[in-house]
């Protein structure tokens, strides 16, 4: 049973209660907090102020997810908007969040988009590097990696929280400048968003989910796939498989990629148009770099 609770957030009941007896002060954050975008097949990210592994829990039918912080400040992009849940008897987290003004989060985020988008231009760099060295997958790898941090990097900084389940849908709906756009577009040709197939999801998922086979939240990913897939979200879908993809080679090294570059190829729906790959980072790098010129003062909210 949903019922009202935490302001203008519904939270089931068993969510809050099971919340709300946790050993450290909690709070609702991400897509259900803000009630926005969300899906049916959407967590119930709960922040733990305190020491402790993150993990998954079923409580009632509801996925939760724990995510242990024990340094607010450094939180303060994920923390914004927050609903309290169980505070301690010294208000730990309603001063914390009391201290997360509407100046510091836009800060907070813009620079979060400024870091995204040098990290696009780093695995540009390794692209080039791979193609040095006659590694024409690893390049295509690290290029679309550098497309997703493009995207998320510019929502970021034009003031749109990215979140990766809703990252198209939120790249859609952004009332970017022509120039912002236009990089996002260049991105979203790089990922491949065209090949998004029911072929090329299944392909690539099944891949990613060997990538993701010692990861807590394995099952939690597939679902939301299989949901975007019921609702017949491929482009979402094909976009989402490959940003876990990425996220998950991030952690990798040379060596991994050379032994298992069959299961990358798969997991990233990676091209072989080495020329079309080239022109294509040429823009991204353009895009990159104008983005990263932008005043955060002329800046506007798109969320």
């Amino acid at each position: 049973m949903r019922v009202p609770a935490l302001g203008m957030v519904l939270v089931p009941k068993a969510v809050r209660d099971y919340a709300a007896e946790l050993p450290h002060p909690t709070g609702l954050v991400g897509c259900r907090a803000t009630g926005e975008m969300s899906h049916t097949c959407c967590e119930y990210d709960i922040a733990v102020f305190g020491q402790g592994e993150n993990r998954l829990e079923k409580v009632d039918g509801h996925v939760v997810e724990l995510v242990h912080i024990s340094r607010p400040r450094d939180h303060l992009v994920a923390l914004k908007g927050m609903s309290i849940i169980r505070d301690s008897k010294e208000f730990y987290v309603s001063s914390a969040l009391n201290g997360i003004t509407e100046e510091k989060f836009k800060r907070a985020l813009f620079a979060s988009g400024r870091k995204a988008l040098v990290s696009s231009l780093f695995c540009q760099q390794r692209f080039k590097l791979s193609r040095e060295k006659q590694q024409p997958a690893t390049g295509a790898m690290w290029l679309k990696m550098a497309s997703y941090h493009l995207v998320a990097g510019t929502l970021a900084v034009f003031g749109a929280r990215p979140m990766p389940l809703h990252e198209l849908a939120q790249a859609r709906q952004a009332d970017l400048p022509a120039d912002a756009a236009d990089g996002v577009q260049v991105a979203l040709e790089c990922i491949g968003i065209e090949r998004a197939t029911r072929p090329a999801i299944a392909r690539s998922t099944e891949a990613m989910l060997e990538l993701k086979s010692k990861d807590y939240d394995r099952e939690l990913v597939r679902a939301k796939i299989e949901h975007l897939l019921e609702k017949s979200m491929l482009a979402d879908c094909y976009y989402y498989a490959g940003r876990v993809a990425a996220e998950n080679l991030a952690s990798r090294n040379d060596a991994f990629f050379r032994r298992y570059s069959k299961l990358v190829q798969l997991a990233m729906d990676l091209s072989g148009d080495e020329q079309q790959l080239e022109k294509l980072q040429k823009s991204l790098s353009l895009a990159a770099k104008r983005g990263l010129k932008t005043d955060a003062t002329t800046t506007a909210t798109f969320f």
